[in-house]
C-alpha cells in the first residue's frame, strides 16, 4: 500500500470507527509529514490532507490542554474536519 492509499485507508477506517482519535491523528501525522511522497498527490489532495494534518498534530485527549484556547483540538474537532475532508475528497470523484 503507497503512502497515500495508507492516508485514504486511516480516513475511511478512522469514519467507521476501527481507529481511536489518537491513533489516527499520530498515523495520519506520521504517514503525511515524514512518509509521503508529496508529488504523489494532486494539489486538492495535498491541499486537503495538510489542512488535516495542521489538526492532527494538534490534537490532545487532555482536557487540561484546553485552557490554552486555540492551540489544540479536541476529538469533535478532530471528527468534523474529517469528516468535511472526506466530503471535499469525494465530491472530486464525481
Amino acid at each position: 500500500m503507497t503512502s497515500k492509499e495508507q492516508l485514504y485507508y486511516l480516513i475511511h477506517e478512522y469514519i467507521k470507527g476501527n481507529y481511536d482519535t489518537k491513533t489516527f491523528c499520530d498515523q495520519f501525522t506520521i504517514i503525511f509529514n515524514t512518509e509521503i511522497d508529496y508529488e504523489d498527490l494532486n494539489e486538492v489532495e495535498n491541499k486537503l490532507f495538510l489542512e488535516l494534518s495542521l489538526v492532527t498534530t494538534r490534537f490532545s485527549p487532555y482536557e487540561k490542554d484546553f485552557v490554552f484556547q486555540n492551540v489544540y483540538y479536541t476529538e469533535q474537532e478532530v471528527k468534523r474536519e474529517v469528516l468535511e475532508i472526506k466530503r471535499k475528497l469525494n465530491s472530486l470523484k464525481k
